[in-house]
């Protein structure tokens, strides 16, 4: 081990010699500190992202130590002698040995040893938020982001379930944001189907943000068993009879020639009247709901009755103010 010391320090004479001022004060102050080394399975497992602050430490050679050096948001490190290495995403025991590759790759040392960890200021830039439907946000059902602790990059499903599962009325459909606003959000899709939902799932980084909406809803009026808002939990599709059936089904005296349905398109409503007893007949195809759809299924003797979308959307209005709609 002495002669290895004794041949790193002769090859790095002549190098030391062309290092700045200020690198040179950066070697006065430099101190070995062993104890870090002692860092638990956590620290140890951390992938590292552009912005933490290192402490590197070159075995036997306190000369080459650099302390609080900040990982450029190229995902770089810029060595004393050995110039740039690219680290970002290793941990930080492969972190070491990148840069001591790099000082035996350069021929700056003949026998590199290098120990790298992270400044305790670094590890609050290691999170995930996680904000809209969640059972870790406050009440399980606001839009409130929850901050969790993300080490190293962990499967959607994973962080998920870290912010408490979806609630029951989050969407399937999540955006993601990555750590680099250089790169455009985009959406992962849940199925119910386990395997689909295991297989294509993306991975979360430190640093992404994870958006969950709400899911869709349609909302089911008039002459039903328990009016209210049905949240589309089906992968984000419902039809119009499992609607219908989630509210109770039609009552004895609901007119099923004349359900309408009033569909939002440019801002204005539009209406589509549905013989139901023809598709619970087979006779007629069952349709898809679409997101904020309004049915109507109106009484019997008020079938000839004329109803506008306006008294049926003031009265979801008024319905959801005074707490008769509930969503399920």
């Amino acid at each position: 081990m002495a002669k290895a010391i004794r041949a790193n320090r002769i090859t790095l004479i002549v190098g030391l010699v062309l290092v700045s001022a200020v690198a040179a004060a950066g070697q006065q102050t430099a101190t070995s500190q062993p104890g870090d080394t002692n860092a638990s399975e956590v620290r140890d497992s951390v992938s590292i992202i552009p912005g933490d602050i290192l402490d590197i430490h070159v075995l036997n050679l306190p000369e080459l130590d650099q302390l609080k050096t900040r990982v450029t948001d190229s995902g770089e490190v810029t060595l004393l002698l050995g110039g740039a290495v690219k680290i970002e995403g290793l941990t930080p025991g492969a972190a070491g040995q990148v840069i001591a590759n790099a000082y035996m790759d350069r021929h700056i040392l003949r026998n590199a040893h290098v120990n790298v960890t992270l400044e305790d200021e670094s590890y609050s830039f290691h999170t995930v938020t996680v904000f809209g439907y969640v059972m870790g946000a406050p009440g399980g059902v606001g839009t409130n982001g929850v901050s969790i602790p993300l080490p190293s990059p962990r499967p959607l499903l994973t962080v998920l379930a870290i912010a408490g599962g979806l609630s029951d009325r989050a969407s399937h459909t999540i955006t993601i944001q990555r750590r680099d606003r250089s790169i455009k959000p985009f959406t992962a899709f849940i199925p119910n189907n386990p395997e689909e939902a295991l297989a294509n799932q993306p991975m979360i980084y430190p640093g992404d943000i994870v958006d969950v909406p709400r899911a869709g809803i349609v909302y089911i009026l008039g002459d039903v068993g328990t009016p209210h808002g049905v949240v589309m939990q089906e992968d984000g599709k419902i039809s119009l009879m499992q609607a219908l059936s989630q509210a109770g089904s039609t009552l004895p005296n609901a007119s099923l020639k004349s359900v309408m349905v009033f569909r939002k398109a440019d801002g204005d409503y539009k209406q589509l009247s549905v013989n139901v007893g023809k598709i619970a007949k087979g006779k007629d195809p069952d349709i898809d709901l679409k997101a904020e759809d309004v049915i109507w299924v109106p009484f019997s003797f008020g079938k000839n009755v004329l109803v506008n979308i306006a008294g049926i959307v003031a009265s979801l209005g008024s319905a959801t103010a005074s707490g008769v709609i509930i969503y399920h």
